[in-house]
Parts: structure tokens; sequence; C-alpha cells
């Protein structure tokens, strides 16, 4: 992945004093801005992609510990955390998305316990680094400590207002949103190869909404196994699937459970999904930026909905034959 080079150059350039720090996190750029962070970290200057890799891996660990001291896990998002493919694979390249799991994830552990002033620092470096996942991230987490969701849950009835509430609000924004989502949608298919002649452009408001929604599932979904080009897509839309089997079952077990926290969780990947569907046009890049979002997922809902196995019990009665009168 080509980007890994553009962090391993900056934080090497800001080791050796080509840029300052202050110079750096100021710049404005994305890449800057996270390679600031990889550059203050108490390890050896990376030699290479790989070895700031490992920064992101030290990262992955000490979440972990932090998860787990602060008692997130259930069994099934141990596993989930331990075992995605994705998770794995992203947190051990160059990139700043182990960044951004780490503190958002972060934002919403402190947000559970009230501690509203650390959630808010968590959410400062997540503006720096990635606007969208601030914007996306930012009123959750404020939703979250006003209802008291892993307390108290949202209720659905709370859940369905807020969502007709945004709908509206985006009804009413899309005059000024939809030129700015158009803006990106071609940014984003030229970035990844494409003509920007040949995509489709947003025409409406109500394109607006119905793009908005189908675009979350989509987003959720893809790859679909007969989209897949080369060896990785292929290997994620396999990944898809059994992650989308994942995700229902830990759904219903909630839906059981709790549906007044899910119902919470659940807007919050509407939302997510359906911002970056309207965008995103590339496989890999779509499962690069989602696979945050449904780690956040997972551990949430599991904990907060106490999921901690699959499927239910299924207990058998036992029926006594009748005797026999004769």
């Amino acid at each position: 992945m080509p980007d890994q080079l553009k962090y391993w150059t900056s934080v090497n350039a800001i080791r050796s004093g080509e840029i300052s720090i202050v110079e750096a996190f100021s710049s404005g750029s994305n890449v800057l801005e996270a390679s600031t962070f990889f550059a203050v970290m108490p390890f050896p200057t990376p030699v290479s992609p790989i070895s700031l890799g490992f920064y992101n891996t030290f990262i992955y660990i000490i979440l972990f510990f932090i998860l787990y001291a602060k008692n997130i896990f259930t069994k099934v998002s141990l596993w989930f955390y331990l075992l995605f493919p994705s998770l794995a694979l992203y947190t051990a390249l160059s990139l700043r998305e182990t960044l951004i799991l780490f503190f958002m994830i972060l934002a919403v552990v402190y947000a559970r316990e009230s501690k509203l002033i650390k959630s808010i620092l968590c959410m400062v470096p997540i503006y720096f680094i990635k606007f969208q996942n601030f914007y996306i991230v930012g009123p959750v987490v404020l939703l979250y400590f006003l209802f008291d969701v892993a307390k108290k849950g949202m209720g659905l009835k709370k859940a369905l207002v807020i969502g007709v509430i945004a709908l509206m609000s985006l009804m009413a924004s899309a005059p000024i949103a939809l030129p700015l989502v158009n803006k990106f949608r071609v940014s984003m298919f030229v970035e990844d190869g494409g003509d920007p002649n040949n995509i489709q452009l947003i025409s409406g408001v109500g394109d607006f909404v119905i793009q908005g929604i189908t675009s979350g599932f989509y987003f959720l979904s893809k790859p679909f196994i007969w989209e897949a080009r080369g060896l990785l897509p292929f290997i994620q839309s396999f990944e898809n699937l059994f992650i989308l089997i994942i995700l229902f079952l830990i759904t219903r077990q909630a839906w059981k459970k709790s549906p007044d926290r899910l119902a919470f969780w659940l807007l919050f990947m509407a939302l997510s999904m359906s911002v970056y569907g309207l965008v995103v046009f590339n496989y890999g890049t779509a499962v690069r930026y989602r696979y945050g979002f449904v780690v956040m997922y997972v551990l949430f809902v599991c904990v907060d909905c106490n999921i901690t196995k699959l499927r239910s019990n299924v207990t058998k009665r036992y029926v006594q034959p009748p005797k026999n009168s004769l």
C-alpha cells in the first residue's frame, strides 16, 4: 500500500529535525499530523515502512490491555478482537487507521465511565488525523454520555425520534451538503483511478436520502465475491461474508437481551456506513475505512448488551411418552 511510504518519510523528517513537531502538527496535512504521534513514540527511528508498522502493532497491544483492564471484553468480543483479519492487517501497516481506532474506542470507553473531559481529549486527535470520523464519533459520544446508554439504554422511541430528526436534518442540509458530497465523490473516484465523467452525481434531495440509505448497506458488505478483482479483494469478500454473519448473530442476541442499548449502536452503524458509503468506491479503501467502526460496534454492543455467546442455549423439554393403557 503506497500510502505507507508517506507516513514513513514524514516520521523520519520529523525525527531528523527537517520538520519540527509544531510545524508538522499545524501543517493541515493529515499525514504529517498523524506522523507526529508516531514520531513522539519511544521507539527507534523506523528504517522501513515495515518498521513503522510495529508502532501500530504496539498501539494494538496497548489497546488490548486497556480494554481488558476496563472489563470491556466479553468472550465474543475478545475473540473477535484477536481474530478479525482486517484488524490484524491494518494494525500491522504504517497507516493512521490504528491511531484513529485507538482514540475512537477510548473516547467511548471514557464516555461509558462518565469521564467527559477525558473523552473530549481523545476526540481532539481524531479531528486532526481524520476530521470525518470526528463528526461521526463526536455526536455519538455526546449522546452516549447524555443518555447514559451503558446503564439505561436509549430506548427504541428515542432512537426512532433521533433517527427521524437526523433524516430531516439531512434533507434540510441537502442544498449545502450535496455539492460537498458530490465533490468528495468525484475526488475519491478519481483518486481510485476512475474517470470523473463516468461517476453518477447525486441529483436531488430524494436521491440524496436514497443513496445515503442504500450506500450504507452496500458499504458494509462490499466487495461481494463476484466483484473481487485480485487476490486481496477476493480474500476480503469471504471475510465480509463471515463478518456479516457474526454481526447478524451478535445483533440478534442483543435484540433479545437489550434492544434499548442496541438501538443506539444501530444508529451509530447506520450513520458511519452511510457517510462513507456516499463517497467511497474502491473496495480496498472501503474495507480499510470500515473495519474500525465494525470493531467498535462489536466491542460495545457485546459489553452493553452482555453478549457472551453467539447463539442462545436452547433447552429441549423432555416429553414423557403416554403410558400404554394395555
